[in-house]
């Protein structure tokens, strides 16, 4: 690498083009961050001018740009790609621009035309876009092209509020038109502060410029520049490396970044926070987790994201171009998975996806939809079949500390035979033994339903999850379509609170029986948070009587036909719940073969 000291006059005054790729990010500084402190800094160099000497003159370090030199024919300007320090190139454009028009505006022609020839190419050598010096990426072109102009933004042109390239602008014309007009104080004209601020920007400023070595790797120098704090995601990385692959190989990159990649990954979309697990991360960053996960059959860790793409992915892909149209049906089949119609037997799986805390399955749940293979019959029954598993040690809380180590050769197993990856799904989860991955039997499930405390051990989402399946399971063609339109809570039928409105004739082991039934299954049911506040501890008669009035849930009319509600009550309404979730979520010996 050969590293220089430019002054910005040096940096920009031959005819050169220095091109952002589009795989970077778009242009993020701002005025807090950035551009007043660099104003501020500007002002301070413009103070020490006005009493200093030319030795004594102060300057500006600015940062550090690293670029790599594109091979040009015989005639071309020069061209570069910018490797780092784009956002640092934009603004100081953007910052030139900017004075240029408001010095012409106050009358300092000379000093404005100066500055012109920074932003702009010899027209007799360059057209169109090739006039430009700074090229941004894509997201910016349209923005950066109308405030480049000689007299700034053209009228009719509309700020795009996504897009930060005339705010910078803006920010910069009227700082300069505030300085060039003075306090009324200074013995100083217009002109005499134009030319100060003209040699100002243009020799007080300084960059460190690095060009690559022809033997410099440009992708691997990006990535460790970038690897400082958490400026990139690792889809950023990921984008950047694919694209420039993409570009050896000759590839459209342009059109395949405007067609294919930005309408689907150069979203918002992909930098909202998710949770799964313990932990928030970045949407894009756990597709890409889960995506590399079923490719390559292995757990991969959030910090390891890019290494391993880049390792088990890209070195071995020799059609950039598909590899990119690959990530980018995939990352739509995940983003898919949030719109999924809940009247679908796929949509009934998401509804449940989150109480089940599920994601950590989703590398098994994107090869499904993925793969045309599979039927959607068949890609049903998986889901079905996942979903019993998962349902069946929630609710009995089994550990799920190591699925992240199952998931991989649950991935292994169904491509082996991905047309048929149903049947090796049940296959490899009936054969999982022990805590850490068992899949529980009937008479187990039952027995624990039926007998152990629930509530208060089994989280309350998924407990509601658990009761809501049952009564959708009741609800048939003669069940009027009533949505529920908030969210159900649980009630306890015997309350917790029963000793004065639940009065027990018997002993005390007739009351430790009682207490003992109190958090089981089956004195719960779902209603809605009034309906439950307005119940409180009331006696079997006043519930009863609010459930019949108030309730349309087919679940509580059944409960409703009961004259009373006591310890009998409790443990029969809890067999019976237990059979109707063996029935939603059959265990390993419930599947028949297909």
């Amino acid at each position: 690498m050969k590293p220089d000291t430019h002054t910005v006059q040096q940096l920009f005054e031959r005819d050169v083009r220095y091109i952002v790729p589009l795989y970077q990010r778009p242009y993020v500084w701002n005025e807090d961050q950035q551009w007043a402190p660099l104003w501020d800094d500007i002002t301070a160099l413009l103070q020490h001018q006005e009493n200093a000497t030319s030795a004594e003159l102060w300057s500006h370090f600015l940062g550090a740009i690293v670029l790599d030199q594109d091979q040009t024919v015989p005639g071309q300007i020069p061209r570069y790609t910018v490797i780092d320090g784009q956002q640092r190139l934009t603004t100081l454009q953007l910052l030139i621009a900017a004075a240029a028009k408001a010095i012409a505006a106050a009358g300092a022609e000379d000093d404005a035309a100066l500055l012109r020839e920074l932003v702009v190419n010899n027209p007799r050598k360059a057209k169109d876009i090739d006039r430009l010096k700074v090229w941004p990426t894509n997201a910016n072109r349209s923005s950066f092209t109308a405030v480049m102009a000689v007299d700034g933004p053209p009228p009719g042109h509309a700020d795009d509020p996504d897009n930060l390239i005339d705010e910078a602008f803006d920010y910069f014309t009227r700082q300069v038109a505030d300085y060039l007009a003075g306090d009324g104080e200074e013995a100083d004209g217009e002109a005499v502060r134009a030319e100060r601020l003209r040699i100002t920007l243009c020799d007080l400023l300084k960059v460190v410029s690095i060009t690559l070595d022809r033997d410099d790797n440009a992708q691997v120098i990006f990535e460790t520049l970038n690897a400082r704090g958490t400026p990139l995601l690792s889809l950023d990385l990921v984008k950047n490396a694919v694209f420039r692959l993409a570009s050896t190989q000759g590839c459209d990159t342009d059109a395949l970044y405007e067609q294919v990649w930005r309408p689907q990954l150069d979203d918002e979309y992909w930098r909202q926070e998710r949770r799964q697990g313990r932990l928030n991360r970045p949407v894009g960053e756990l597709f890409l987790m889960h995506w590399l996960t079923m490719r390559l059959e292995r757990v991969i860790p959030a910090t390891e994201l890019f290494a391993a793409f880049r390792q088990g992915v890209l070195t071995q892909s020799a059609d950039a171009e598909a590899l990119i149209r690959e990530l980018c049906a995939d990352a739509a089949i995940m983003r898919s998975f949030d719109t999924v119609s809940p009247a679908s037997p796929e949509g009934e799986f998401f509804a449940r996806f989150e109480p089940l805390d599920a994601g950590t399955v989703l590398p098994v749940v994107l090869l499904l939809f993925r793969s045309p293979e599979v039927t959607a019959e068949r890609r049903r029954r998986a889901l079905r079949i996942l979903e019993s598993w998962l349902a069946r040690r929630v609710l009995m809380r089994l550990t799920a500390k190591n699925y992240n180590r199952l998931v991989p050769r649950l991935v292994a197993k169904m491509k082996a035979d991905v047309g048929y990856a149903d049947d090796a799904l049940h296959e490899a989860l009936s054969g999982a033994e022990g805590a850490v991955s068992r899949w529980p039997g009937d008479d187990e499930f039952v027995e624990f339903l039926r007998t152990r405390d629930i509530y208060g051990t089994v989280s309350a989402p998924r407990l509601v999850m658990a009761l809501t399946a049952v009564e959708a399971s009741l609800r048939s063609a003669k069940t009027e379509k009533a949505p529920i339109t908030g969210k159900l809570s649980l009630e306890h039928l015997l309350p917790q609170e029963w000793e004065n409105t639940w009065p027990l004739a018997g002993s005390e082991t007739d009351a430790a029986a009682r207490t003992a039934r109190l958090h089981r299954l089956g004195n719960l049911t779902i209603v809605t948070h009034p309906l439950n506040s307005s119940m409180s501890n009331s006696p079997w008669a006043v519930k009863r009587a609010e459930l019949n009035r108030h309730s349309v849930l087919p679940l509580n009319a059944k409960l409703a036909e009961r004259d009373k509600w006591d310890e009998a009550s409790i443990d029969e309404h809890g067999g019976w719940l237990a059979a109707q979730l063996v029935r939603i979520w059959p265990g390993p010996e419930g599947w028949d073969q297909s």
